[in-house]
């Protein structure tokens, strides 16, 4: 009896993953279908979840569009590029500033540092859409509008308290006995951060680093908000112009949403170890 109960118990369990992972892959699968089927194809009824003639045409035509082409893919070409420039920059400035924050939280002797952090982490709980019309006036003021800049200060501003809280977990497991013993040596505390807690904390660097590289590439209201021309869209805005109003191009928008989303799923499936400990990191009291 117990094995036989055993065994239904292993077949549901199998059953209920077999659902998740069919929930999650299904999309994805039907974007990539969309993404290489003919146009009358993606609009024919009933719906074929196969694909008669697949075709890579939109894929060229995004990836190897010029400027001679003016139209939507190479719109969402430019904005592709724009958004990368911007998330990494944003990722280097707030993974930089927010180890400094943390370090300075966890290591100095500050005066509530617990409640400091507990300001810092409220920040997240402010609705950004709250900010638009300040920072909209702000930024006419000082000439910052439709700038790659005024998105990276936005976009730094937005995830260095999650940074400072993800790396303030981490920070807290790492034994001082090493820095003391740098400290010591006549290492200064910059250099104890930079030589002895940074090279430690490579699993919590990359954590905070995949949030906020995400972050700063998926983000929408504040990119269709402040700018309105190539020089600064990003790849989100790109997209959503894709949808026109008499016609709607869905195999170009299927191919959009797979190249805008290859990179963060790289990064997710290869270096997921270093996710899941940077994550814990702090959870659990030395």
């Amino acid at each position: 009896m117990k094995i036989k109960a055993r065994s239904v118990t292993n077949g549901v369990q199998i059953l209920l993953i077999f659902l998740v992972v069919l929930t999650v892959l299904l999309p994805f699968y039907w974007t990539f279908k969309v993404s290489i089927s003919p146009e009358k194809e993606i609009r024919t009824t009933p719906i074929k979840w196969g694909i008669s003639q697949p075709t890579f045409r939109n894929y060229r035509d995004i990836l190897f569009s010029s400027p001679k082409t003016i139209g939507t893919a190479y719109t969402f070409k430019v904005g592709l590029i724009n958004s990368l420039l911007v998330s990494v920059i944003t990722t280097v400035i707030t993974v930089f500033l927010g180890s400094l924050g943390a370090y300075a939280l966890t290591r100095l002797k500050i005066r509530h540092a617990n409640v400091m952090t507990f300001f810092v982490l409220l920040t997240q709980m402010l609705p950004p859409i709250l900010l638009i019309i300040p920072l909209y006036f702000t930024a006419n003021q000082l000439n910052l509008l439709n700038t790659k800049t005024l998105l990276v200060i936005c976009y730094v501003a937005m995830n260095l308290p999650l940074c400072i809280w993800i790396m303030r977990g981490y920070f807290v497991t790492l034994p001082s006995a090493i820095e003391e013993s740098a400290l010591i040596d006549g290492c200064g505390r910059m250099g104890a951060l930079f030589r002895i807690v940074m090279p430690l904390s490579g699993p919590a660097l990359f954590t905070a680093g995949l949030f906020v590289f995400n972050s700063a590439w998926n983000e929408f209201l504040f990119a269709l908000t402040f700018t309105s021309d190539l020089k600064a869209k990003t790849m989100t805005v790109a997209m959503a112009e894709m949808i026109g109003r008499f016609r709607t191009d869905y195999g170009l928008m299927a191919t959009s949403g797979i190249l805008g989303s290859i990179l963060p799923l790289i990064f997710v499936a290869f270096f997921q170890k270093y996710l899941v400990s940077g994550i814990t990191g702090g959870a659990v009291k030395q």
